[in-house]
């Protein structure tokens, strides 16, 4: 309809003693210079006796259907305004409204509307375009346009009679060049940040997409810029509009969310504190899945706390495991204001109440202090071990540069850490290296030294399981997983969106390794029975560690002798290092040890073990061997907490066949469109199609339409309060919050870098 309309036609007047002709010499200069399309030269200026001889006006022409004239009738004053505004953009301006008069009950007599150009700028106004704003520390000047030139078009309505509203002034002529064709689409009046744009916003937010990736994102959907019906800049007052929306309620929103999931799925589990302001200080939530992962993989714990999550710096204390495929799990997480004993033992009361008073069996952290007083306090019978990559990684330092840069020193410092198989031979190799050294008033090995049993594997070989995890690295690839989905200017609301999509990717990639391990099988290196029962039971992850092991039996290990006593049978068995392990076996119950310690520290046999049931005619792991949380099987339990709740699925408000339908609607759309995008009449066929199916459901269903801060509620998930018991925290000072201070070995590097 648009592109059949008449275009606007300049409109020339008689000269005067300026000249028409030196206007338009002029303007092919500063054309010439400035790279200006003939497109901007899109009306003339035309003099009249009604203004100051230096006033030029400019008087647009379109089709007569869309142009405004006295004696025009509307329904109501929205028409109206509706129509000015299809005129403006057509001919090529801003509309905005002006002023009104209303009668009895508050009903609108008179309604006018104007260019938005209209009257001229309040010197206060223009005083503003100088003025700073704090900005944290730094201030910034805003320099504000002059965009009033005191045009006089303008349209105005009086209602009538019949309750109808009767174009009585109409102001056809405005004192500005008018907007050419390639830039109506920024017309400020013809800019809206509509439903549809804030649900794209909004789902790309939650996709981890910022406006700037929105806004690209549209535009080649909508075949280009013109087309989106906003600006990038309008895009980002809506994301600022919602940060304000939700200021001061931050607090009160996410608990509320909490409490929503928790009606949803009775086996989600929170809790909060506040403080004598009713700031929030600390909350953990641990979802339905999240407990049920830990009640089948929570033998092992991993618990370390980051910063830069949130803009109030509050402490991020995920609690990760290991799962059956061996990869990252989330049994839980927090926000604390600090990292004061008290918070973490409060932290680990929630985390216990919260897995139905089951304690980890161990738990691996760093060596902050508060976190080892809390542990011992709230899980006194927890197997407590200190990280030994953030033990390790302060070597380097602590020893000095002549045995930083001994080629000898590190390598048998290792051996003697990672390679020790007992406490006894660990402390034999670690006193050898100090006395070697000459490291025997070294204060910090002093220290490290006396702390052996809490970091040193030789201590953990009796622990069941107590090898799975050595270091914290797996809560620091948890905290890197997050890091891609959060950063420091969220909101505790935008966080918990991104975190929740965090979570469901994670979970996703378990529900593909669990299809891959029940409908795929591994290539046997082998062609013995053990392999094969192997690859039966285990996921992928733990049957390629075990295949090693398997063929470590077959090509690099030997018996050395055979005694058999009664029932059991004791093999020592070489390996091409010369190093001697004695397996004992009972040929009876088919029980097995090795003095590696393997099976108890991992949970898998070892070579050795390997070949002394090869020899005894084994074909299958014995099943007491087998642990069911390495099996394809492992999560396929039914678990329920204290409360009898089933612990399993989603809190979500949308049931799956919605989902479904959903999804494959927009496939279908997508294909819809993709086939008609190239033929007009395949695209007004469709663009029909869609109109009718709409029009037909709003028919059939009509809903009211959603006010901007209802689409903010639907997109959180709960409604913003009306009164606020719980408010936002303050700002928390951490040992994250601030710059990080360097190591020395990070100074020496820099001033290396720098004298070069």
């Amino acid at each position: 309809m648009m592109e059949s309309m008449t275009s606007i036609a300049p409109s020339v007047g008689s000269t005067t003693a300026m000249g028409l002709e030196d206007d338009a010499n002029n303007f092919s200069m500063v054309q010439t210079r400035f790279g200006i399309n003939d497109e901007d030269r899109y009306s003339t200026p035309k003099r009249t006796s009604s203004l100051p001889a230096c006033g030029s006006t400019y008087e647009p022409e379109c089709d007569d259907s869309l142009q405004p004239s006295i004696g025009m009738r509307f329904d109501s004053w929205e028409a109206g305004l509706a129509f000015y505004r299809m005129y403006a953009h057509e001919v090529g301006f801003s509309v905005r409204i002006w002023t009104q008069h209303k009668g009895e009950g508050g009903v609108i007599i008179w309604k006018k509307f104007v260019c938005a150009r209209q009257g001229w700028r309040k010197r206060k106004s223009v005083d503003l375009g100088q003025v700073t704003q704090e900005v944290g520390r730094k201030k910034a000047k805003r320099n504000i346009k002059i965009s009033r030139c005191g045009c006089e078009a303008m349209m105005g309505l009086k209602r009538q009679d019949d309750n109808k509203y009767e174009v009585v002034q109409f102001v056809q002529s405005h004192t500005h060049q008018l907007v050419s064709p390639s830039k109506r689409h920024l017309i400020r009046s013809n800019r809206e940040v509509t439903s549809d744009l804030r649900n794209k916003l909004f789902t790309c937010s939650k996709a981890l997409l910022g406006t700037s990736k929105t806004f690209r994102l549209l535009s080649t959907e909508k075949g280009g810029l013109e087309n989106i019906g906003c600006t990038k800049r309008d895009l980002q007052n809506c994301q600022r509009d919602f940060k304000a929306a939700i200021k001061g309620a931050d607090g009160q929103l996410i608990v509320d969310i909490m409490e929503n999931k928790k009606k949803a799925n009775p086996a989600f589990y929170f809790d909060y504190q506040v403080d004598e302001n009713n700031k929030l200080t600390n909350i953990f939530w641990a979802d339905s899945i999240c407990r049920k992962n830990y009640s089948l993989f929570g033998d092992v714990v991993s618990f370390d706390s980051t910063y830069r999550f949130n803009k109030y710096d509050l402490v991020f204390a995920p609690f990760t495991g290991v799962n059956h495929h061996k990869s990252c799990v989330t049994f839980g997480a927090a926000f604390l204001s600090n990292e004061k004993i008290a918070s973490y033992k409060w932290l680990f009361q929630t985390f216990l109440k919260a897995m139905c008073g089951v304690a980890p069996k161990l738990v691996i952290t760093d060596e902050d202090q508060s976190m080892r007083r809390g542990i011992e306090s709230i899980f006194p019978n927890t197997k407590h071990r200190l990280c030994m990559w953030h033990i390790l990684m302060k070597l380097p330092e602590k020893v000095g540069p002549i045995l930083r840069d001994n080629e000898d020193f590190k390598p048998r410092f290792m051996a003697c850490v990672w390679g020790s198989e007992t406490p006894v031979e660990f402390e034999s190799r670690w006193s050898s290296i100090i006395s070697e050294f000459g490291l025997e008033d070294n204060e910090w090995l002093k220290e490290k030294y006396g702390l052996r049993e809490s970091w040193i594997p030789a201590y953990f070989m009796e622990f069941s399981l107590g090898g799975i995890l050595r270091t914290t690295s797996r809560s620091e690839s948890e905290n890197a997983f997050f890091q891609h989905f959060t950063n420091r200017k969220l909101t505790l609301i935008e966080f918990w969106v991104r975190f929740e999509t965090a979570l469901e990717e994670q979970r996703q990639k378990e529900l593909q390794e669990d299809n891959c391990a029940l409908h795929t099988l591994p290539v046997l290196e082998t062609c013995w029975g053990i392999e094969a029962h192997a690859r039966e039971v285990y996921t992928h992850n733990i049957f390629v560690a075990f295949q090693r092991e398997v063929v470590a039996a077959r090509d690099r290990r030997h018996v050395k002798t055979i005694e058999q006593v009664g029932d059991v049978r004791t093999t020592s068995i070489g390996d091409l290092s010369g190093r001697i392990r004695t397996v004992c076996f009972n040929t009876n119950t088919k029980a097995a040890q090795c003095t590696c310690r393997m099976f108890e520290s991992l949970g898998i046999f070892c070579s050795h073990i390997i070949v002394v049931l090869k020899n005894d005619g084994c074909n299958e792991i014995p099943s007491q061997y087998v642990l069911h949380r390495w099996t394809k099987m492992a999560a396929r339990h039914l678990c329920y907490d204290a409360n009898g709740h089933e612990m399993e699925g989603s809190s979500t408000s949308l049931s799956p066949i919605i989902k479904k339908l959903y999804s494959q609607t927009c496939s279908r759309f997508s294909l819809a469109l993709h086939e008609a995008r190239h033929c007009e009449d395949k695209m007004e066929y469709l663009n029909k199609v869609v109109a009718d199916a709409l029009a037909h459901l709003r028919q059939t269903a009509p809903l009211d339409e959603q006010s901007k801060v209802q689409e903010f509620e639907s997109f959180i998930g709960t409604t913003f309060p009306s009164i606020i018991n719980i408010h936002p925290p303050d700002i928390a000072n951490t040992k994250g919050s601030g710059k990080r201070l360097k190591r020395g070995s990070e100074e020496a590097i820099n001033k290396r870098k720098k004298s070069k």
